[in-house]
C-alpha cells in the first residue's frame, strides 16, 4: 500500500505560512511600538532616544514611510542634512501620495539648503498643481512658496503666496506667522500685530512667536503694554530659551 505524503506536505506548508505570518506580525508590532515611542521622545525634546527608537522601527520594518519622514525631520533638526534628505526621499518613494513628506522635503530644500531653493519651489508647485491637494494641503504648499520667496529675498512675492495660502485656509498657522514676521521686518506694526494675534488664536505661543511679539511692539507705534505681556510670558514659559536670553540682554 502506497502512503500519500500530500497531507503531510499541506500541513507543513500551513505551519510555515503561519510562522511567516506570525513573524511578520511580530516585526510590524515591534516597529509600531518603537515608532510611537520615537514620536513621543521627539515631542519631549529627547532627540537622542528618539533617534534610537526610530532607527529600531526601520530595523524591523524598513517599508514604513511615516518612520522615514519622522527620522528625516529629526535629522534635519540636528543638522544632519544628508541623512535627512535620504529619509525624505525614501518616505516619498514608499508612499507616492504622502503629501506631508513632500511638503517637508520641499521646505527642507528651501530653508536648509539655500542654494537649492529653486528645487524646493518646484516641489511646492507640484503639490499645488496636484488636484488631490485641495484646501489645507494646497494652503500649506503656498505658505511654503512664501517661505522660499523670502529665502531668496523677494518679500513682495512672499506676501502674495502667503496671502494666497490664507485665501484657501484662513487659519493656516505657517502663513499667519510668516506674514507677522514679514510685517515686522517691513515696520508694518498694526498688520504684524493682527497676524500674530490670529496665529496665537490658532496655536499655542512658542518662544519664537512671543519674541516676535516683543519685536513688533517695540516699534515706535507699538503697544508698550502688549510688549510687556509678551515679555512676561516669554520669561515665565520659556526661561531657558535663546529668545528669553535676548530679552534679558535687551533690557
Amino acid at each position: 500500500m502506497r502512503l500519500s505524503v500530500k497531507p503531510a506536505i499541506l500541513t507543513l506548508t500551513l505551519l510555515l505560512g503561519a510562522c511567516a505570518s506570525s513573524e511578520r506580525d511580530f516585526k510590524e508590532n515591534v516597529a509600531e511600538a518603537n515608532f510611537k515611542l520615537g514620536i513621543g521622545y521627539m515631542q519631549s525634546g529627547n532627540l537622542q532616544v528618539a533617534t534610537e527608537k526610530l532607527l529600531k522601527t526601520l530595523q524591523y520594518n524598513d517599508d514604513y514611510p511615516e518612520a522615514h519622514n519622522a527620522l528625516a525631520v529629526l535629522y534635519e533638526e540636528i543638522r544632519e542634512y544628508g541623512p535627512a534628505e535620504t529619509h525624505y526621499k525614501r518616505a516619498i518613494e514608499l508612499k507616492s501620495d504622502y503629501t506631508l513628506a513632500k511638503l517637508n522635503y520641499a521646505r527642507f530644500l528651501c530653508l536648509r539648503e539655500p542654494t537649492r531653493a529653486a528645487e524646493g519651489e518646484s516641489e511646492f508647485e507640484k503639490i499645488v498643481a496636484d488636484p488631490a491637494n485641495a484646501g489645507a494641503s494646497a494652503a500649506d504648499a503656498y505658505a511654503g512658496l512664501g517661505l522660499c520667496a523670502r529665502q531668496r529675498n523677494d518679500p513682495a512675492q512672499a506676501e502674495t503666496w502667503l496671502r494666497k495660502a490664507l485665501e484657501l485656509d484662513p487659519n493656516n498657522a505657517s502663513a499667519l506667522y510668516a506674514l507677522a514676521e514679514l510685517s515686522q521686518t517691513q515696520k508694518k506694526t498694526l498688520q504684524g500685530r493682527a497676524f500674530l494675534q490670529r496665529y496665537h488664536a490658532r496655536t499655542r505661543p512658542t518662544a519664537q512667536s512671543l519674541w516676535l511679539g516683543v519685536l513688533i511692539e517695540q516699534a515706535s507705534d507699538g503697544d508698550s503694554q502688549l510688549r510687556r505681556e509678551y515679555g512676561v510670558l516669554l520669561l515665565s514659559q520659556f526661561p531657558n530659551s535663546d529668545e528669553a536670553r535676548r530679552l534679558k540682554a535687551s533690557k
